[in-house]
C-alpha cells in the first residue's frame, strides 16, 4: 500500500489576511471556504488550503520552517513580475533549477513557496 498526496494545508494565525494575500498578491482563486479554512482552486492533483492551526499545534511558533511547497506555473518570469508588483517578498529570484525556471517567495506566515515553470 502507498499513500498519495491528496490535500495540503498551510497554517496561518490570521485567516482573513492569508486569504487576501493568496488571492490579491498571488492571484489564487477561492474554490470553497470552510470553517477555519480557505481552499483554493487548482489545475489538478492535490487541493491546497490555508487554515487556522489544528488543535494541539503551537500557533506561537514560526510556521513553514523546514518546508518548501512547489507550485507549477506556465511562465515563471511573468508570474514573478506579477507577484512582485503585488508586493510578494521574493527570497530567491528567477533562475534555472532542477525542474526548469523557478523562484521562491516567503508568505507573511513564513511559508516558502517555490514556483517553477511547467511549460
Amino acid at each position: 500500500m502507498k499513500a498519495n498526496l491528496d490535500f495540503l494545508a498551510l497554517h496561518t494565525r490570521d485567516l482573513a489576511a492569508a486569504r487576501a494575500y493568496y488571492t490579491r498578491t498571488l492571484g489564487f482563486e477561492v474554490a470553497q471556504e470552510r470553517p477555519g479554512a480557505v481552499v483554493f482552486a487548482h489545475g489538478g492533483g492535490a487541493e491546497f488550503a490555508v487554515r487556522e492551526p489544528l488543535p494541539g499545534v503551537d500557533g506561537t511558533q514560526p510556521f513553514g520552517v523546514g518546508v518548501s511547497v512547489w507550485l507549477g506555473v506556465p511562465d515563471a518570469e511573468a508570474y514573478h513580475g506579477q507577484v512582485v508588483a503585488a508586493g510578494a517578498r521574493v527570497v530567491q529570484p528567477p533562475q534555472d533549477g532542477p525542474f526548469g525556471r523557478m523562484f521562491t517567495l516567503v508568505t507573511p506566515d513564513g511559508h516558502a513557496l517555490t514556483f517553477h515553470q511547467t511549460e
